[in-house]
């Protein structure tokens, strides 16, 4: 049995209509003005009922799709609804760049840091004063796990094989791991209550991104800024 989905509290399902009730209704309103001859007022509102018929049987059939978007953040705190807002880009960016890379394992570990982190924009979003613990945190690691799977990405729909492409390739299955272990201990250190300082492992995870001459930071942002 699929496990219902569990949404979180600035997530909200809305269904989102499908087209075929329309197109439905219009092919019906066309049929039967094409086949009758409408002369009267009469005439034109038995087609228009006609037409609503055809729209509403369609409905029943292709009721459309239940999605789940996003609500802008509203904390009552600027600077963390604006940190709330990046951090939540940048999963959608880091999302669509999975969807062009087929390895098991960077799914994995993709889905282990969604998991995480979107626990953490939930933490966050219900404890705003959370912001100055979490600002260096999320700004660092999103960013860099968003530059390397959208690298990684793009040499997955090129197909390339070159030097380059392999080097991305070690460098994404290297460093991933590292950065889901970041977001399991950052949630684990919410979960008691306790300041964690990834300093050092933010300041090794640099090094070896710079070893492979690319910035981890977004923006030239450093490691503890």
């Amino acid at each position: 049995m699929k496990a219902k989905e569990k949404l979180s509290h600035f997530q909200r399902k809305v269904r989102k209509p499908s087209p075929m009730p329309f197109l439905a209704a219009g092919v019906a309103l066309l049929l039967v003005g094409w086949s009758s001859e409408i002369s009267s007022l009469w005439d034109y509102i038995k087609l228009c009922f006609a037409g609503l018929a055809v729209f509403w049987i369609a409905r029943l059939i292709w009721p459309g799709k239940k999605v789940v978007i996003d609500l802008p953040p509203d904390t009552g705190d600027a600077q963390c609804d604006a940190l709330l807002t990046e951090a939540r880009e940048a999963l959608a960016a880091i999302r669509k760049a999975n969807d062009d890379i087929a390895d098991a394992g960077i799914s994995a570990c993709i889905e282990g840091i969604d998991s995480s982190c979107r626990a953490i924009l939930n933490r966050l979003e219900e404890q705003p004063a959370l912001h100055s613990q979490l600002r260096t945190f999320l700004r660092y690691y999103l960013p860099t796990t968003r530059k390397l799977l959208e690298a990684r990405a793009q040499i997955e729909r090129g197909g390339e094989q070159g030097d380059n492409a392999r080097k991305v390739r070690e460098r994404t299955d290297r460093v991933l791991p590292e950065i889901r272990r970041a977001f399991s201990r950052q949630l684990e250190a919410l979960d008691k209550h306790r300041y964690l300082d990834l300093q050092v492992e933010m300041d090794v995870l640099e090094g070896m991104l710079k070893s492979d001459d690319i910035g981890g930071a977004a923006g030239g942002q450093t490691a503890g800024s």
